[in-house]
């Protein structure tokens, strides 16, 4: 891997880590003005309040938007506000409102849904875990707000290790710049050095140039074998000290190379090994961006760029390609009965169990919830739907053991065929009605559309 390609990738790692430090400052600050407005928000005490409520939970149902999030959220603040002007409901009326579980209560549901919507680290999933129980357990608007604050505080400390990461990679980067530095300055000893040789031997020729020139004249105005015999020993011992010093310089100019090559071969090895730390690092990120930490599956943001792709492959005259949407039945069931663990391990048994029967050439990614979509690339409406059939038997015959009980899992299913004239959207919207015709024709079924 290229230095340099190493250098200007591991700058755009940590972009990408200062933009996701970024997003989580925003929900952080959203979730904490949404505990505030949950503290005093509940159903049917306005019709104001109630609609504003009901939009509320529909945009948590999609990625959260900062500006619409922020409208919303200024429409709650001015609905609760309002419950001071408007009538007290009658004693019953707030017994019947006391007594309602705090899980059916709007202000649980808006928490849960922005649980769903939270991407955080393996790490952080037992407290997460404990948090959505707390809340769906919760009693009162003080427990929830109490439970929102510990999500506020979870999403601080993932910020924090976000900011530890970007630390990390930025002391990374700095230690690279330094080694370039120490190359760059190697490289410049090595073009002095090479001057100064270059020097050294050209002052060496003008001598013994010289020198032999000095002697040819002495031997001409000689006048007898002895002085002649002076004159050249004279010369050659001059001739003698010029090449014993050439040499000296020579030998102490190799000796001065030999050390900084043998340090800037050090510092080179340094610098590949640091170059192959950053690209396993960025192959780490870059699968953590794109792949769902529990099920190890391909991730939504996946999923609609093969989508993409796929719609114009379709496009420009491609092979029929199949999209299914999956949907665990009963899901809310399993986890309400046997707990958030037992959710979690029905997620990986289904996604394993999935990709072991899909083809290698399947994409298979986890929607969200208990949703699963997977794109079958040359493959019409039949073919499409015997797949489908093959995974809907798949799970239907596996289980697992929840809290020493058995748990039984089965799988709905929409199919479509992709359109010439299809977009991701009206492809994965069509696929989603079918998946609705299954789950209200009694569940455990396929249907294609």
């Amino acid at each position: 891997m290229d230095i340099h390609e190493a250098l200007r990738s591991r700058q755009e790692a940590v972009e990408r880590l200062k933009r996701a430090e970024r997003r989580w400052a925003l929900i952080d600050a959203l979730l904490r003005r949404l505990s505030t407005c949950l503290s005093n928000a509940a159903d049917g005490r306005t019709a104001a309040l109630d609609s504003v409520l009901a939009e509320l939970r529909q945009q948590l149902r999609e990625p959260l938007d900062k500006e619409s999030l922020e409208t919303l959220l200024d429409k709650l603040t001015r609905a609760a506000r309002s419950l001071d002007e408007s009538p007290q409901p009658t004693p019953q009326a707030l017994t019947l409102t006391t007594e309602m579980p705090a899980a059916a209560t709007p202000a649980a549901r808006m928490l849960l849904m922005l649980i769903e919507q939270l991407r955080l680290d393996d790490a952080s999933a037992p407290q997460l875990n404990s948090i959505r129980d707390a809340i769906a357990a919760a009693e009162d608007d003080s427990a929830l707000a109490s439970q929102a604050q510990a999500l506020a505080d979870l999403v601080n400390r993932y910020l924090g290790q976000l900011g530890e990461h970007r630390a990390a990679a930025e002391r990374l980067l700095t230690l690279v710049n330094q080694q370039l530095e120490e190359l760059a300055r190697y490289l410049g000893s090595e073009q002095a050095d090479h001057r100064e040789g270059s020097d050294s031997r050209q002052e060496l020729d003008r001598n013994l140039t010289g020198e032999i020139a000095a002697l040819g004249s002495q031997m001409e105005q000689a006048q007898g074998v002895h002085a002649l015999h002076q004159a050249v020993h004279a010369r050659l011992g001059t001739i003698a000290a010029y090449l014993k010093s050439f040499r000296e310089r020579e030998d102490a100019r190799e000796r001065d190379w030999q050390a900084r090559s043998d340090q800037m071969n050090q510092r080179i090895r340094e610098l590949e090994h640091s170059a192959r730390t950053m690209e396993a690092n960025l192959r780490q990120e870059h699968e953590l961006a794109s792949t769902d930490p529990l099920t190890g599956l391909a991730n939504r943001l996946v999923f609609e760029r093969h989508m993409a792709r796929a719609c114009l492959e379709r496009a420009r005259g491609g092979a029929e390609s199949c999209l299914l949407v999956l949907d665990i039945d009963r899901f809310k069931y399993i986890n309400d009965n046997f707990g958030h663990a037992a959710g979690d391990r029905a997620l990986r048994i289904v996604a394993e169990q999935l990709k072991a029967v899909l083809r290698p050439n399947d994409m298979l990614a986890r929607y969200g919830g208990e949703e699963f979509v997977a794109v079958l690339p040359n493959t019409g409406g039949e073919a499409g739907r015997e797949i489908a059939e093959v995974l809907r038997n798949c799970i239907e015959s596996i289980g697992f053991r929840g809290q020493q009980r058995p748990v039984r899992i089965t799988l709905s299913c929409g199919l479509t065929v992709l359109r010439a004239d299809d977009t991701p959207e009206s492809a994965f919207e069509r696929a989603d009605r079918a998946l609705y015709q299954a789950k209200h024709g009694g569940r455990n079924r396929c249907e294609v559309l």
